[in-house]
């Protein structure tokens, strides 16, 4: 049999699909038609998102087909298996199954999917539902067997579709049980639709039509009575009608039914299994370990040469069969069918299931399917051969992506037969890096490491691309552990390779899909003092000469370039942003290319050239285009919004926050936090600030467990101004010092300037009362701010506080009026007949209360606040 390789939009997928999964079953003739279905789910489609839920055997995927077919209009169709647990083989399928619906959809989205062990799965749904929108008719995504998904980031990636698809796209998902999407918020909004067992059970009426199709003649007595008994449970329906056709005595056997597990087990056994000659029951429990069956997959199993015919035939005979792509002839048995020939193969032939699961995997390494072949020699516990096969697949496919699928198979295969393998070590190793477990890469990266030197002594090469995996590996623990120099050492062994995949491994160690690698290890992590003894020593470019060409280009002089900034240093940085361009372009490396523009973009808007500044992020929107990246459009899209912020574009910024598809409660990640910043920013200046500050609560726990520096040092001020403007005034102060500080010992600069009037504003009620040292930086920090073209930004103003946390009481605000008008404590006590000592005690319930040190600053913060005028 030909292998199956999908082309989506002239992008060829590495790993060959089963077209079968994305064609509509096939309805078959002479089944009930279910009119007051299709008008419920038709209705449906006004919600958005429809769940179809019940048990097995209620017809959920005969219903939904029969809807479809009778509607009419263009349907993306899914059936789901284990297999599409792996996130990245799970949105495959669904882009290869949205692209049958028009030319165009999916062609940036395909080989996203397959550019690193971590997609940029934001970026990815993005695209889809960007393609979807532009749609001129309206669609549905059908998802059949969505119980069988388990993998918490599929469902949280299909929640992100769900929430933001277009209304032309209604996603229909099909299973036994409710998918654990977020759906808590489209509940309450009335935008989830749900057909339940009980639509689904057969009506009198339907089960009256059901027995006239069938040729069972049946009073309206007999109907009801044979509804109540099978519950209108479809499938029990379908079983009674084999029984009633070959029966004598029709209310007898109508009486004789019972509970539904008497008639899976029973009528199967006796109905349908019985009714088959015994050369094809054979057949039917041989076959029964397939998931998909074609005719040469089950000759190669049972040995039978007429095994298409006969896999025809029972097709044909049986509603338990169903035939999925005509032209290849691939069928597959009703899941109940199935799990019933299953165990009555077990219960009759206990020793020969492993050997039909290795006849299986053997004809599916011939035909190409050998990832399918995996399955099935793991399934027939033959582990020296799945081991063999996962060597291969992982050597042959450098930018092996679907690492959840390795992950699975490595967990299958015993611990014995991993630690055989360096290859399988480093294997699992690369397994745990994309789950983010340096404490499981470290110790199978040893593993390997004793199992090479075994190798070594026995007179046994390795294989080159594991030792210079084993070398990225090295780079990637010594990163997490924040050591600069070990990373480098790794980084000039690996990089010395001149082998495509390393670059592919150590693009994504470099540079992982961020607009800035400041944060990185080319940026020493964001300790600046520590960078700029490397920029000193040279250590970095040293490095750069080792490393590959594609991996070089361009990124230690951007990083470079980005600490120049953060010095102020902007012609230093304007030079070596100039060199890393023209490196980065030559290589047509967004990685380095796409930082160096956002730092370009800086420079231009700390020399007050904010039209130059949106000049360089439009030309990055139009590079990442022209090279297929369109990853870094989000990013990009933020950085504009954050310079018309700056320049009070409102309807621009209103604009990039309607189609941002950002919320305060997402998932957040390294590759997002900078367009959450900028939503932060947004919610601020839109007086939102409730919001904004549990946004940046939850960014600022997030970059202190990731230790990103740049980060938490952006997060802190703009809780600061949260917190100020809220009018708690005293944690807004306490939060600039703590910040301070952290930036005062790494040298940032810009990261404080860049903000403006609000920053301006605190730095000068701090400036009083600060140590010497401390106090020598702050007030660097306001001379760089009075001098900064930054302070006249329209966007970069105070915002003025609402409400504080205490009220000043009618006295408090008497004596506040009185010495904004410039009367001392005495002459206030005169005005109002008090005493001195209780004019004191006002002033410093006054001070406490706006979060102040002196009169200058209570009143200056009363004018802020709207208290005084």
């Amino acid at each position: 049999m030909k292998r199956k390789v999908i082309p989506i939009n002239n992008y060829t997928l590495q790993v060959p699909l089963l077209q079968a999964k994305l064609q509509m079953p096939r309805t078959l003739t002479g089944l009930v038609e279910r009119p007051r279905i299709y008008s419920r789910l038709d209705g449906m489609l006004q919600n958005g998102l429809t769940l179809v839920t019940a048990p097995a055997g209620f017809g959920k995927t005969s219903a939904v087909a029969q809807w479809a077919g009778h509607k009419g209009f263009p349907v993306a169709w899914l059936s789901l298996d284990d297999g599409d647990n792996d996130p990245v083989r799970f949105w495959t399928y669904v882009t290869a199954a949205l692209s049958g619906l028009e030319e165009g959809i999916g062609r940036e989205t395909a080989p996203l999917l397959h550019s690193s062990t971590n997609p940029p799965w934001e970026a990815i749904i993005s695209l889809l539902i960007d393609d979807l929108s532009k749609l001129p008719f309206d669609c549905a995504l059908i998802l059949d067997d969505y119980h069988l998904i388990n993998e918490p980031l599929v469902h949280e990636t299909l929640s992100f579709l769900v929430r933001y698809a277009p209304q032309q796209m209604h996603p229909i998902i099909v299973g036994r049980t409710e998918p654990p999407l977020r759906m808590s918020r489209r509940r309450t909004a009335g935008q989830v639709a749900e057909l339940t067992v009980q639509d689904l059970i057969f009506a009198m009426e339907e089960a009256a039509a059901f027995c006239s199709q069938k040729n069972i003649d049946l009073t309206g007595e007999e109907v009801e009575i044979l509804t109540q008994r099978t519950g209108g449970w479809v499938a029990g329906m379908q079983m009674a009608a084999m029984s009633l056709l070959k029966s004598d005595n029709k209310t007898a056997t109508i009486e004789g039914f019972g509970g539904r597990d008497r008639l899976l087990a029973g009528y199967f056994r006796e109905e349908v299994f019985g009714g088959i000659g015994p050369n094809v029951q054979e057949f039917l429990l041989q076959t029964s370990i397939l998931d998909h069956l074609s005719g040469p997959l089950c000759a190669a199993v049972t040995g039978r040469s007429d095994s298409g015919t006969v896999l025809a035939a029972v097709a044909q005979a049986s509603g338990f069969v169903t035939c999925l792509d005509e032209k290849d002839g691939w069928y597959v048995y009703h899941h109940l069918f199935a799990e019933f020939l299953r165990g009555l193969f077990q219960e009759k032939y206990p020793g020969q299931i492993l050997g039909m699961y290795g006849k299986a995997a053997r004809w599916c390494v011939d035909a190409g399917l050998t990832a399918k072949a995996v399955d099935y020699f793991l399934q027939g516990e033959d582990y020296h051969q799945a081991a063999g096969l996962v060597e291969q697949l992982f050597l042959e496919m450098p930018g092996w992506d679907e690492t959840a699928t390795l992950f699975r198979w490595l967990q299958a295969l015993p611990a014995e037969k991993l630690k055989e393998s360096s290859t399988l070590c480093v294997a699992q190793a690369w397994a745990a890096v994309a789950a983010n477990q340096p404490d499981e890469v470290e110790r199978w990266l040893k593993q390997a490491d004793d199992v090479w030197r075994e190798l070594k002594q026995n007179g046994i090469g390795d294989d080159n691309r594991i030792t210079i995996d084993r070398a990225v590996l090295g780079a990637y623990l010594a990163i997490k552990r924040m050591n600069v120099p070990e990373s480098l050492r790794w980084l000039a062994q690996a990089g010395q390779a001149r082998k495509k995949f390393i670059t592919y491994n150590l693009i994504n160690i470099l540079q992982p899909q961020e607009p800035s690698l400041l944060g990185g290890v080319l940026g020493a992590f964001g300790h600046l003092q520590e960078k700029a003894q490397a920029i000193e020593s040279g250590s970095f470019l040293k490095v750069r000469a080792l490393i590959a060409p594609a991996i070089r280009a361009g990124y230690a002089l951007v990083a470079n370039a980005e600490a120049f900034y953060e010095w102020n240093k902007l012609d230093d940085a304007t030079r070596s942003l100039a060199e890393g361009m023209e490196e980065a372009q030559k290589m047509e490396e967004t990685g380095a290319l796409v930082p160096a523009l956002f730092t370009l973009s800086r420079i231009h808007f700390a020399r007050g050239d904010l039209a130059g500044a949106l000049t360089a992020a439009m030309e990055g929107e139009k590079i990442v285009r022209s090279l297929s990246q369109p990853q870094w459009l989000p990013p990009l899209a933020a950085l504009k919004a954050r310079l018309h912020l700056a320049a009070g574009d409102v309807p621009a910024v209103e604009e990039w926050l309607a189609g941002s598809r950002l919320d305060v409660y997402d998932r957040l990640s390294a590759a997002r936090t900078y367009e959450h910043i900028t939503l932060a920013r947004v919610l601020l200046a839109r007086g939102r600030r409730d919001e904004a500050l549990l946004l940046l609560e939850r960014l600022l726990v997030f970059t202190e467990k990731e230790e990103r520096l740049p980060g938490i040092i952006e997060i802190s001020n703009l809780m600061a101004f949260a917190c100020d403007a809220m009018g708690r005034t005293a944690q807004a102060l306490e939060i600039l010092r703590q910040n301070l500080v952290l930036g005062r010992e790494n040298a940032y600069l810009r990261s404080f300037v860049d903000e403006g009037v609000p920053m301006l504003a605190l730095l000068r009620r701090l400036s009083h009362s600060r140590p010497a040292e401390e106090s020598a930086y702050v007030r660097q920090l306001i001379s760089l701010l009075r001098g900064s073209p930054v302070i006249s930004f329209p966007g970069l103003q105070a915002a003025p506080a609402t409400h504080l946390d205490e009220p000043l009481t009618t006295k408090e605000l008497a004596v506040l009026h009185l010495a904004a008008n410039g009367l001392d404590n005495r002459s206030i006590a005169g005005e109002l007949g008090v005493g001195l000592v209780t004019v004191k005690f006002h002033l410093t319930n006054i001070f406490g209360k706006l979060g102040v040190t002196g009169r200058r600053e209570a009143v200056e913060r009363a004018r802020q606040s709207g208290l005084i005028r």
